[in-house]
């Protein structure tokens, strides 16, 4: 005959739901959250297997989706889709203003000590922040400016450079795919996996002197 736990398990019951949304949140597929009006929300059942921080929130990571999210007390969503992979990114951001993307492909910036916004999610580009400021823009391209993808280069639409506390210091128009390099001919294109490498030649070697 079954133990108890193993029949839970097997029916889908309690223990089922600790196996699938683990202690301390790490690694939880779908089945962990609701959603209500458009935002998502941890079940309540599953709560007390997270681990809060002194103001009250808790990080969370999909098992199912490479999405690393704060959750508050209630259960909310507050920041979804946190960058946490790049040297600039949350836990290591600048002022700790980090960047975060909604299920859309939007982006925006917040604040870490508090995970609160500072910049909604109203971008399709966001740079990390470097010496104070940032540039995200929309209507734009994100391409690779070398082999490695250390830089890159946003083409296309506007952009506004922004200060850490959101504010704009300039909004101004990106170049076009044919201007980026000066000439479309300048211009070599390479298809790759995430972001195309984007490179502009010389047309001739008196440039270098200019």
């Amino acid at each position: 005959m079954l133990g108890a736990t193993c029949a839970a398990i097997l029916l889908g019951g309690p223990a089922a739901g600790a196996d699938i949304c683990p202690q301390d949140g790490d690694g939880w597929p779908a089945a962990c959250f609701t959603e209500q009006d458009g935002v998502r929300h941890v079940k309540r059942q599953y709560l007390g297997r997270l681990k809060w921080d002194r103001l009250g929130y808790a990080l969370v990571s999909r098992a199912d989706a490479f999405e690393l999210m704060a959750v508050n007390r209630q259960g909310k969503v507050v920041v979804p889709g946190i960058y946490h992979t790049g040297d600039f990114d949350y836990p290591d951001a600048e002022r700790g203003v980090g960047r975060f993307a909604t299920p859309d492909g939007k982006c925006g910036y917040f604040q870490a000590n508090r995970f609160t916004i500072v910049v909604p999610a109203r971008y399709d580009v966001c740079q990390a922040f470097h010496d104070g400021k940032a540039v995200a823009c929309t209507d734009c391209t994100r391409y690779c400016d070398d082999e490695d993808c250390h830089l890159d280069r946003l083409v296309g639409g506007s952009a506004d450079e922004l200060k850490l506390d959101g504010t704009k210091r300039r909004t101004y128009a990106l170049p076009t795919l044919d201007t980026v390099c000066g000439t479309p001919e300048r211009r070599i294109l390479t298809p790759r996996a995430g972001a195309d490498l984007l490179q502009c030649v010389r047309s001739n070697p008196f440039d270098e002197l200019r």
